[in-house]
């Protein structure tokens, strides 16, 4: 964000208060407490609202996820609607959202439906154009195209080859922001070189303790399970063999 923004807030709950408080963590973002709105100083740019407000001139915002009360503020501010998602498959998820030529919201998330859970409020309560996902980690990218099915029309893969280094989140913006040529396998089968590296990752992530057999490596690559649960359920195959 480029300046401080000071956003007006005309709400009576104390408990909405204090939750809207906690989920601004951008420190450009300044709250101002509104008694009347009617009588509203010219430097609040966008007002939130528990409920529309009929005749008021300035932006209004009614919360709904709080999660993305910042994305709405800024989309409120720069008029941003049908916004593109960039996603970083992987152990930790990255994502980006751009709008209006502008990284408007970036995150990172480990579970895959935390994350879908978001993009839907982004839909609902903004619009998208494109969900674009970068083609590594074939495991992560099937979990997520999977808990994504209902997006199918506007997801693209994009190829992530020279997208050079940094953060998940950076990668995300790197991905929403290139063009995305690939759709994705409707019919993904792992090759038998990805199976052995997912056998080989399921080692080190368990310190050595186990390798998963590969049936387990087979349903983590079309995105039935995630490592971690891979993991555990082997670990507990092997105790109940030895019992």
């Amino acid at each position: 964000m480029d300046k401080t923004l000071i956003i007006g807030l005309y709400i009576n709950d104390f408990s909405l208060l204090n939750k809207i408080t906690s989920k601004i963590k951008d420190k450009k973002i300044k709250l101002r407490h509104v008694n009347d709105f009617r009588v509203i100083n010219n430097e609040i740019e966008v007002l939130i609202s528990k409920s529309r407000i009929k005749g008021c001139k300035i932006p209004q915002i009614q919360p709904d996820n709080l999660d993305i009360l910042e994305l709405r503020i800024r989309c409120e501010l720069y008029g941003c609607s049908k916004l593109t998602i960039g996603i970083d498959p992987g152990g930790i998820n990255g994502l980006s959202v751009i709008g209006s030529e502008r990284i408007l919201f970036i995150d990172t998330y480990k579970n895959v439906e935390d994350m879908a859970t978001i993009i839907r409020s982004m839909n609902l309560e903004l619009g998208l154009k494109a969900i674009k996902i970068g083609s590594g980690s074939p495991p992560e990218r099937t979990r997520i195209i999977d808990s994504l099915k209902e997006f199918s029309r506007i997801i693209q893969l994009v190829d992530e080859q020279n997208s050079g280094s940094g953060s998940h989140t950076e990668a995300a913006t790197r991905i929403a922001l290139r063009n995305g040529t690939l759709k994705p396998k409707k019919d993904y089968i792992p090759k038998d070189g990805e199976i052995v590296w997912i056998q080989q990752e399921s080692r080190r992530q368990s310190k050595g303790l186990v390798t998963i057999n590969k049936e387990l490596a087979y349903e983590i690559l079309i995105g039935q399970i995630s490592m971690e649960e891979a993991i555990i359920k082997y670990t507990e195959k092997i105790k109940l063999k030895e019992y």
